[in-house]
């Protein structure tokens, strides 16, 4: 029998959610299999893996590194999403993760100096 892909260690992990969380986990539904997991109001269908997916940078937590509105990133290294919840997201090519809210700002205003961005450029790092 399968589980959810989004039960991870009794919590619930869908990106509906703004973070992992037991409250909403139901584990007859969860640990089920397909048939009863699909049903749940927080299951989505995983993506596949695509070039610009969230796949490379990991799984986001909009708590952590959703923000209200596009962020002005000028380093080649920074792409940027928008969540199906509305938030931006910048994930550092160079790390392989997503940045924190607080890191997006520090992208943001010293990205030429970037210790990361000189690393990306000296190793060539692409996507």
């Amino acid at each position: 029998m399968s589980i959810c892909p989004w039960y991870k260690d009794g919590y619930c992990t869908s990106p509906l959610l703004d973070g992992p969380s037991a409250d909403v986990v139901n584990k007859v539904q969860c640990l089920g299999g397909r048939e009863l997991y699909i049903q749940c109001r927080y299951y989505r269908e995983t993506q596949e893996v695509s070039e610009g997916s969230y796949d490379v940078f990991g799984k986001p937590f909009l708590m952590v590194h959703g923000i209200d509105k596009p962020p002005d990133v000028s380093c080649e290294f920074a792409k940027v999403f928008k969540h199906e919840q509305g938030k931006y997201l910048v994930g550092c090519l160079v790390l392989k993760r997503f940045l924190g809210v607080h890191e997006v700002s520090q992208c943001s205003s010293y990205w030429k100096s970037c210790p990361y961005r000189r690393i990306g450029l000296k190793l060539g790092v692409t996507l």
